[in-house]
């Protein structure tokens, strides 16, 4: 399903990210990994190729538009075109309008929203060549209904903006673009301990990650513009 396809995957080191790679992989495809922490996104991709896998570690912070330009160009050269590209990277924020400074608001917009621009600007003209690519952007929840977090909140909201841009200016080109707003997912977020609730209460991001594949599969000639995804147990919002 996924053989011979070259799939970015931003935040790939852990979590949904790493789950993602790992499904992906599984599938055929040769996942391109980045995350900004060198040994855990090597070892990640390690096992990956360990199990059978296809994949490349590529360090990079998608905050850092030199990092993210070079990343680009480093893709371009060795694989040409990316069939996919999943928006996953992400950091969190203090939860109250007190405890945010300057420095927080800059730092989760910079990787939470602008990291998303950067990444899908810099790949765009290898997502044009593959003809049907496809763009994932992973929100959360905090993108319906903000939040005590203003920085958090407002990156959110913002990607749906930019998910609406980017599915403008794909449609042409045979890009489909798709946000998803994820609820509870058992991703040890914010030190969250893992594997402690049940899946009734919080989603497998291995189960996540194999909707993300169904959707990559799915027929080019129509988009899942966005999806809210909850544990079974969880009010809507």
């Amino acid at each position: 399903m996924m053989n011979h396809k070259t799939v970015v995957i931003s935040g790939a080191s852990h979590g949904l990210g790493l789950a993602i790679a790992q499904e992906l992989a599984g599938l055929g495809a040769h996942v391109l990994m980045i995350a900004r922490r060198v040994d855990p996104l090597e070892a990640a991709a390690k096992a990956i190729r360990d199990s059978g896998g296809a994949a490349t570690a590529l360090p990079c912070d998608v905050a850092d538009v030199a990092q993210v330009q070079a990343l680009a160009e480093q893709v371009a050269a060795q694989f040409g075109s990316v069939d996919a590209l999943v928006n996953n990277a992400g950091i969190p924020a203090p939860r109250s309008f007190a405890e945010t400074d300057f420095a927080d608001w800059d730092a989760v917009i910079s990787t939470n929203l602008s990291g998303v621009f950067y990444m899908t600007r810099a790949l765009w003209d290898s997502l044009c060549r593959a003809r049907q690519a496809y763009v994932i952007n992973i929100s959360g929840t905090a993108g319906l209904r903000g939040g005590g977090s203003p920085a958090y909140g407002a990156a959110k909201f913002g990607v749906t903006g930019l998910n609406h841009a980017i599915a403008q200016a794909g449609a042409a080109h045979g890009i489909r673009s798709t946000i998803l707003y994820p609820g509870g997912m058992d991703t040890g977020w914010r030190g969250a301990p893992i594997g402690v609730l049940p899946r009734e209460q919080s989603m497998d991001p291995r189960a996540v990650a194999r909707l993300i594949a169904q959707l990559l599969a799915s027929p080019a000639e129509f988009v899942v513009n966005e999806a809210v995804l909850n544990p079974l147990h969880q009010p809507f919002m």
